[in-house]
């Protein structure tokens, strides 16, 4: 599996966006999903071809499995992330996985770039891997960067900043006494990050 870490608009999907105001490290909590129990969201197939839509829907079947979604979460493809296709073929070019980034959107557009760049033709998202129970929050954060909030934002001491990037899979924390937002923008390292959980 091909995995490169760089959204597509999907109906169901209203991906987090950056939040005025940071929320507090409580209410980020509240937002945010497990990250231990991923799903695959199968999309629109209609834009693939009659041949490859019959190779993306036997791909799918075997990948969409809860037994196959833990092994994906095992191996590091967690949530958000995205499967793309070719949109015409005979059907024999594997899947571009994109897996760990902030948001649905930033998955399934980094999915369909590197699925072109790879294969040189038109590319679209089969399906989106999301945490289980997914809806539309203020709030998304990768399962990498999930787990550390739910598992570790309370170590440590004041005060407490989380930094990330919604369109790609960059975030950072700065924590105790010389930090600050500055400190926890810088790094996340990417040119679009912005402070999303501040604890002071």
């Amino acid at each position: 599996m091909r995995q490169a870490i760089a959204g597509i608009a999907v109906a169901l999907m209203a991906a987090g966006t950056a939040q005025a105001e940071p929320m507090t490290g409580d209410a980020a909590k509240k937002q945010l999903f497990s990250p231990s129990k991923m799903i695959m969201h199968i999309a629109d197939l209609s834009q693939f071809g009659a041949g490859m839509k019959q190779a993306v829907n036997l791909t799918l079947d075997q990948m969409k499995a809860p037994s196959q979604m833990a092994k994906f979460l095992e191996a590091g493809y967690g949530y958000y992330g995205a499967v793309a296709f070719p949109v015409s073929g005979d059907g024999q070019v594997p899947p571009t996985i994109i897996a760990q980034l902030n948001t649905p959107d930033a998955a399934g557009a980094a999915a369909v770039a590197a699925c072109q760049q790879a294969n040189g033709g038109q590319c679209a998202v089969a399906a989106l891997l999301l945490p289980r129970g997914y809806k539309a929050r203020d709030l998304t954060l990768s399962q990498a960067a999930t787990k550390r909030v739910v598992d570790g934002w309370d170590d440590g001491g004041m005060p407490k900043f989380l930094a990330y990037s919604p369109t790609t899979h960059a975030w950072g924390i700065a924590k105790g006494p010389t930090a600050s937002a500055r400190t926890a923008i810088e790094s996340c390292k990417e040119s679009d990050c912005v402070v999303a959980i501040a604890d002071q």
